[in-house]
């Protein structure tokens, strides 16, 4: 690293360490952390490489183009119009002289030539200079010139080498000095500013909860893979490790998989400071799947991220000294400082995070908090072949159609009405049949009871052929509607068939 470059990197390390002074009410030894700071320096400018890479080389390509005014002068420049002009004034005097001149004046003539011509060499080359340098200083305040580069770097230092240093070093601390009587633990003093931010952030994660689906309707047969999930959510408690645990519910639609993830969430709410749900929309045909860059905003918003540090504008972004980084960036540099900012807020905060629908493991990666116990259930069709340095506790569970006694159970707990006549068991069996054991499916036919026998039931669903479980029991309910409700449902589907053909 260049010596003008780690000197701009020591500034930030120590306005960092003051600041960690100040939280923490003077506790902190800021000699002793920052010589760790530096003795440590290398090691957290190498977290920021990139940034730094890209900064070096547009500062280089930009110095390969550009000329000192002292090697505008230099002899090589300059040798050639010198000449030149002194060509000229040779031939002025000579010209004088053969038409009868005197010498004196011919001289004269001569040298005024020389000095003419050579402060027309000396203003050219001065007045290309300028324009030069003009261009240079306008060019580094531009998207993707040097300075913006220079204030990416110094963000991408602070954000992944400088602050979790800090935080590192403040565990060790608090370790080392580890209160022998509960009662004297002491409490760092927070600032207004802090308390009032950090206030706000536990209320926004108390209040993400009210955010989650109700967990309305009926809903049986899935009581062991909940059981499950808490058991692995427990194991990862009890583990020295802070990783977090991800469960993939996988299985195909109607399976309930979206109902299951929102159900434990519910369920392990005590567990947790905070849930939020995300449809990342990866299997729904005529969409396209939600970017992860709106994924994160979504999540950083419901989970208390103060909002001025998300907000992205052409020039300069409001927040503290490294967030005008954040302007004029591409999306991709977006995307990695969301997700910088996003481990970053979560980092020993154990949360919720349902992701729905989910396909792309890549984009899973990125939605993973990877510095708390927190839980991640996602979604999916398939089993996710999330990648191998993933840290955290990954877990695939299979949501497949519901057994016999699960089936029979939501059939009874769905249905509208009473139902009409004794128990059939044969009619049972054939309708979960006709239903693929698939929760949607049973909930949709199970409406169905009370107005009909199981018997009649399982006879009206075997007259739609070998469609598929859902859409069977959905043209039932289409069927039992009057006249006027199904040409309300025809609408509402040729309106919606128009805009996705729109859109």
């Amino acid at each position: 690293m260049r010596d003008s470059h780690r000197a701009e990197a020591e500034r930030l390390l120590v306005r960092a360490v003051e600041e960690e002074v100040r939280r923490s009410g003077g506790r902190t030894d800021a000699a002793a952390l920052m010589a760790r700071g530096r003795a440590a320096l290398d090691s957290l400018v190498a977290d920021a490489g990139e940034e730094y890479a890209a900064y070096v080389q547009a500062l280089d390509a930009m110095d390969a183009g550009q000329q000192p005014l002292s090697q505008r002068f230099s002899k090589a420049t300059m040798g050639t119009p010198l000449l030149v002009t002194g060509i000229a004034a040779a031939a002025a005097f000579c010209a004088d002289v053969a038409l009868g001149t005197a010498a004196g004046p011919a001289l004269g003539a001569g040298a005024v030539v020389a000095v003419a011509g050579a402060a027309t060499t000396v203003a050219k080359v001065t007045a290309s200079h300028w324009p030069a340098a003009h261009r240079k200083a306008g060019a580094l305040g531009q998207p993707g010139g040097p300075e913006q580069l220079r204030l990416q770097w110094l963000a991408a230092l602070e954000v992944r080498g400088i602050r979790p240093f800090l935080d590192q070093q403040r565990i060790l601390t608090a370790s080392s000095r580890a209160p022998k009587k509960k009662a004297a633990t002491v409490v760092p003093q927070l600032r207004g500013g802090d308390r009032s931010a950090a206030a706000r952030t536990r209320s926004l994660l108390g209040q993400s909860f009210s955010h989650l689906p109700a967990p309305d309707g009926p809903f049986a047969g899935r009581r062991a893979e909940l059981a499950q999930i808490a058991r692995w959510v427990h194991a990862a408690r009890a583990s020295t490790e802070t990783k977090p645990t991800v469960v993939v519910l996988h299985g195909e639609p109607g399976s309930g998989r979206t109902t299951l993830a929102v159900r434990a969430a519910h369920e392990l709410k005590d567990q947790f400071r905070g849930a939020c749900v995300v449809d990342l929309r990866s299997d729904v045909t005529g969409e396209n799947p939600l970017p992860t860059r709106d994924a994160l905003l979504h999540l950083l918003n419901r989970l208390g991220a103060p909002r001025e540090q998300l907000l992205f504008r052409d020039g300069v972004s409001p927040g503290r000294e490294g967030s005008k980084a954040w302007g004029r960036s591409s999306a991709e540099q977006q995307v990695r400082r969301l997700g910088e900012l996003y481990h970053q807020h979560l980092t020993g905060t154990p949360v919720t995070v349902v992701l729905d629908d989910a396909g792309d493991p890549a984009q899973v990666r990125m939605l993973i908090p990877e510095r708390s116990d927190s839980l991640v259930l996602v979604t999916a069709r398939a089993p996710l072949d999330l990648p191998a340095d993933i840290p955290a506790w990954v877990h695939q569970l299979p949501v497949g159609p519901l057994d016999a006694a699960g089936a029979e159970e939501l059939l009874r707990a769905s249905a509208e009405e009473q139902e009409l006549g004794p128990y059939d068991s044969q009619s049972t069996d054939t309708i979960t049949e006709l239903c693929g054991g698939l929760p949607l499916a049973l909930r949709v036919a199970g409406s169905s009871l009370g107005a009909r026998t199981r018997s009649s039931l399982a006879t009206d669903l075997a007259v739609y052929g070998p469609v598929a479980p859902v859409e069977r029991t959905l043209w039932l309910r289409y069927t039992d509607q009057s006249e006027q409700a199904r040409r309300l449902l025809r609408r509402l589907a040729l309106a919606g068939r128009a805009s996705l053909g729109a859109a």
